[in-house]
């Protein structure tokens, strides 16, 4: 997968790793456009390896603060 399909996956960053697999990161909005995100993988047939939440400093901040993000 190149990365002209960055815009297709909603800007994310699409990088390619030693292992032959391919990662896609970036920021997403809500819950919705990660949804989106998750279709278009399956709709493209693509294996999902692992979905994982990175911790911002901004979510941090508000969950210490007790607001959800």
């Amino acid at each position: 997968m190149g990365s002209s399909w960055a815009s297709w996956f909603e800007g994310m960053t699409i990088r390619h790793e030693e292992s032959g697999q391919t990662a896609l990161t970036g920021p997403l909005p809500d819950e919705p456009a990660l949804y989106g995100v998750l279709a278009k993988i399956r709709d493209l047939g693509l294996p999902l390896v692992e979905v994982k939440r990175l911790a911002t400093e901004v979510s941090i901040t508000d969950e210490k603060e007790g607001s959800a993000t």
